[in-house]
């Protein structure tokens, strides 16, 4: 089992929760992976972003957001966690997007937002490139900046021209 999945992070821990999760799965749910938010979590090494994901994908409930560290930390710079300020953990990030966001979206908020932070991720002159030559390259320079990039720096140090008054333009 190590053998297949050690390019995984923290592959020792998963092997290990893994086989535990068999046996339980055999013992305890009669081979079947439960439907219930609760019995997932009771499963070694499944924590509430596996569980909703779980849930959404095997058995199409939605019963809340997936939040990942992308999703937390882009979240947070969106100021999208309330007026109490940043939140400490994606658990806490979950709560306050679920508390103000129409539940019809979560479905699809966990794939936009974790797209949009491994792209933040991205090497920072490539993921400006790309904003700049987009079909509204205003929006997402301000996007870009919103999520913590110093465009002008970036720009200014990789000769890249930005969009002419992108800082004025509204975002929509």
């Amino acid at each position: 089992l190590d053998g297949l999945i050690r390019a995984v992070g923290f592959h020792n821990n998963k092997v290990k929760y893994l086989k535990q999760t068999a046996e339980i799965l055999i013992s305890r749910h009669g081979g079947r992976v439960p439907d219930t938010m609760d019995d997932l979590l009771s499963l070694p090494g499944v924590g509430p972003k596996m569980s909703l994901i779980l849930l959404s994908v095997v058995y199409n409930k939605v019963e809340g957001i997936s939040v990942d560290t992308h999703v937390h930390r882009i979240s947070n710079q969106l100021g999208w966690v309330g007026v109490a300020g940043p939140t400490k953990t994606p658990e806490h990030t979950r709560k306050a997007i679920e508390s103000w966001m129409p539940r019809q979206v979560w479905p699809e908020v966990n794939l936009l937002l974790v797209g949009l932070g491994q792209e933040i991720q991205t090497e920072k002159a490539k993921l400006l490139r790309k904003a700049v030559l987009c079909s509204r390259p205003h929006q997402a320079a301000r996007l870009l900046a919103r999520c913590g990039l110093d465009v002008p720096r970036v720009a200014k140090e990789n000769g890249i021209e930005l969009p002419w008054g992108w800082l004025a333009s509204p975002v929509e």
